[in-house]
């Protein structure tokens, strides 16, 4: 998102902001524990250098995944520390925690992502080959 959006001007940086954690948290009902830099916020901050050019491999994510889409691109702009709670959790590219170190947060699904009551063309059964809804 911010190689294709902010670094080819497609987006700002504060709408790259907005879609990659402000929104997200008014979504999921976390705001303002998370998505805001601010007193009583849990300090969860991604510090970004614009300019790092990188190649994705797997190896780069700290997931348990297994394999990446974007295995082979080249992007440009990359975290290079991450800060978990006001503590380093990644810097240059190396996990300072302990795995499974997060915390769950429980959530709801605030008014922005209330269903509209209609179903989604995936889900008609007139449109999906008759798939049923399980």
């Amino acid at each position: 998102l911010f190689s294709e959006g902010v670094g080819k001007g497609r987006i700002d940086i504060q709408q790259f902001v907005a879609l990659t954690s402000t929104n997200v948290a008014k979504i999921y009902g976390l705001l303002p524990r998370k998505g805001t830099i601010a007193v009583g916020s849990d300090a969860d901050i991604a510090i970004w250098d614009p300019d790092l050019e990188v190649t994705v491999t797997w190896d780069l994510l700290h997931d348990n995944v297994g394999y990446t889409p974007y295995e082979g691109r080249k992007l440009r702009g990359w975290p290079v520390t991450v800060l978990s709670r006001g503590r380093v959790a990644v810097e240059d590219g190396e996990l300072k925690v302990e795995r499974g170190s997060g915390q769950f947060l429980s959530r709801y699904l605030s008014d922005a992502a209330q269903p509209l009551n209609r179903l989604v063309p995936e889900m008609d059964v007139n449109r999906n080959f008759g798939a049923k809804i399980l």
